[in-house]
């Protein structure tokens, strides 16, 4: 009866707690999560006051929320190694797989189909996701010491990315903690003077845990996060064809484009909230809270006698001036529930979880509110020390579900699912100054699959993969720019390889080979090049045990043509067209990536091959990749 007692007073504890938030907002071993040291330190010896300890990298550790709540505990240290510091942007730290509009910060899809990991309805509005550092991605750190990290990177053109965290443990029942990210681009294109900005984008969170001391068994994770993203929308350059005098493609800085007081603007933010209780070892109980608001705006001035009318159509009475400010916001507020534990086998993980969602758009004349009911569970077992399953569900109740299978072994890893996940709100139902529409498409469905093989030798690494997807309904923005659903199956597959080769003691080759096909009735609604092969030969030497370390070299990237995505800025979502045909292109980056003790730097000759295999390259129709630039960054970490 006492534990009952004690389990109604937290569940009612974690429901007010987490509205009330709501209301101030507007894997390597596994271990039990009461023993670790985010629990008691003291017992293992960590941390005392009468012995000296040197801070460090090795004394500043970081998990993530999923580890606890799939007891999964691992925790990972700082990087400390220099390599690939200057993959930088988005489309690099992706592995080349995806596309954006040319700049830092501007609108990335990924080329490969991804399941939506919410089978319940979504905003729609995802151009920016890349960008924002959501609940899941918060690091949840464990330091003996105050821990600072900052990294800087400038890249040419007048491009920047800051991002910086600072976290400390007050005792070893308290840790609080701050990251602050921003983006600053100037315009590539079109570009008329210092301080034109194209890229706007500042992002903080606040996060920690807190276990009380008088409370030993209870362990609770909370972050706040914010993101504010505005964009200058450009709307591409304009064709050669149709301004053959003043126009060109490559004129970059010069380029003249279609809109030039376009903007789009996305900002959200919220709460969350994960706790837990710990019975025992086998049986535990927790509460995951979120609260999430999302605003998103267009807003131009346009004129139908200038290049506006490539993108716009007359509207109302006012046939030739006007003015868009489309909005719409979306919140969502989701409670939790669940049990889960382990023991040396397995763990596993139940739940029952309730979404409250709100859907606003300023044309619409009323919101459109959802409840949504989930249950669902996971059980994850180690046969052996190297052969791992894992088995996750969830069935969104009279609407969707998803299923998932993990294996992994030192030799072979898969992971298959299927999904059936509701449509959008935005490609049900939108009301803007240039469109609207109302739409009652069915559920995407998709089978999936990624399986590699693992190969090693004294000096080499090899491992062929594959790809597949079979997508059913699949919802797409048509060459109209508007959203439509598939009447057959597309059909993805994508075979390829990563090769590593240690040429001698410190020079390596590697590289990632992708062969993409694309079948199925509806083959023509989903577009990827036939190719992508990305491979880096580097020189890396180590000093002074680990102290100093240097790496550089040369990375190179092809991607073959193909009628790529085009952009539309006013719902910002990439659409199916047949009018421009991107360019097969290889691009090369020269790179030196140096470490002296927690020092890290890098500096990059970015496309530097630019005039001697083309003028330039497109990942998307009428946007210019980055051209030759000299890119530099720091990341320096404090540990004291």
């Amino acid at each position: 009866m006492l534990i009952l007692t004690v389990l109604k007073r937290l569940l009612l504890f974690s429901v007010f707690l987490f509205f009330g938030l709501t209301a101030l907002a507007q894997r390597n071993n596994t271990f039990s999560v009461n023993r670790d040291s985010m629990i008691s330190r003291n017992n293992r010896k960590l941390l005392t006051d009468t012995v000296r300890n040197v801070y460090g990298p090795k004394t500043t550790r970081y998990t993530y929320e999923r580890n606890f709540k799939f007891n999964d505990l691992v925790f990972l240290f700082p990087d400390t190694i220099p390599d690939n510091l200057h993959r930088y942007t988005d489309i690099e730290r992706n592995g080349n797989e995806g596309q954006n509009l040319g700049n830092l910060g501007t609108a990335y899809r990924s080329l490969y189909y991804q399941p939506s990991n919410i089978i319940g309805k979504r905003f729609g509005f995802n151009a920016y996701d890349e960008f924002y550092l959501a609940p899941e991605d918060i690091k949840y750190f464990d330091t003996k010491s105050p821990f600072t990290e900052i990294n800087v990177r400038y890249g040419g053109g007048r491009r920047a990315i800051t991002d910086i965290i600072f976290s400390l443990n007050d005792s070893i029942y308290l840790n609080l903690g701050f990251q602050y990210k921003g983006i600053r681009a100037e315009k590539q294109l079109a570009f008329l003077g210092t301080g034109e900005f194209q890229t706007k984008n500042t992002s903080y969170s606040g996060f920690g845990f807190i276990r009380p001391k008088k409370l030993p068994r209870y362990l609770a994770l909370f972050n706040i996060t914010q993101m504010t993203h505005a964009i200058d929308e450009q709307g591409g350059i304009i064709d050669p064809d149709i301004d053959p005098l003043d126009s060109t493609f490559f004129s970059y800085k010069d380029a003249n484009v279609i809109l030039n007081d376009a903007q789009s603007y996305d900002k959200r933010g919220g709460v969350h909230l994960f706790q837990q209780y710990s019975l025992d070892s086998v049986f535990q109980v927790y509460h995951t809270g979120n609260y999430l608001n999302q605003i998103v705006r267009f807003t131009d001035f346009y004129d139908l006698a200038s290049s506006d009318s490539l993108i716009y159509r007359p509207i109302g009475e006012n046939l030739q001036i006007d003015t868009i400010n489309d909005r719409s916001i979306y919140q969502e507020i989701t409670n939790e529930f669940g049990i889960k534990g382990q023991t040396k086998k397995f763990s596993y993980t139940l739940f029952y979880r309730l979404r409250n969602l709100k859907y606003d758009n300023l044309l619409l004349g009323g919101a459109i509110k959802d409840t949504e009911s989930y249950v669902g569970g996971t059980l994850r077992q180690n046969i052996t020390p190297k052969i791992f399953l894992k088995a996750s569900g969830e069935y969104l109740i009279g609407q969707g579900y998803f299923l998932e299978g993990d294996f992994s072994s030192s030799f072979f890893k898969a992971r298959v699912s299927r999904n059936s996940s509701a449509p959008s709100y935005l490609v049900q139902q939108f009301a803007g100054q240039q469109k609207d529409w109302n739409n009652s498409f069915s559920n995407e469905e998709s089978d999936n699959l990624f399986a590699e093989i693992r190969l090693a030798a004294k000096r080499l690494i090899f491992r062929p993969f594959v790809r597949f997807n079979r997508i059913s309904n699949y919802i797409y923005f048509d060459e109209n720019k508007l959203p439509a659903q598939a009447g057959s199956d597309v059909v993805i597959l994508a075979p390829g390889f990563n090769l590593n080769v240690d040429l001698s003691k410190r020079w390596h080759w590697s590289s990632n080979f992708n062969y993409n096909t694309v079948s199925g009735g509806s083959s023509d609604k989903y577009r990827l090049p036939e190719m992508l092969i990305t491979g880096q030969l580097a020189y890396k030497n180590v000093l002074f045990d680990g102290k100093m370390i240097i790496h550089t070299g040369i990375d190179l990237h092809y991607r073959s043509a193909y009628f790529a995505n085009g952009y539309d800025p006013i719902v910002q979502q990439f659409y199916i067209q047949n009018e421009f045909e991107n360019d097969a292109f290889v691009r090369a980056d020269l790179f030196l990536n140096f470490k002296v003790q927690t020092f890290q730097f890098f500096v990059k000759s970015a496309h530097f091959n630019e005039g001697l295999t083309a003028d330039g390259y497109f990942l998307t129709p009428y946007f210019t990749g980055i051209r030759r630039t000299l890119d530099l960054g720091v990341r320096w970490a404090f540990f004291d």
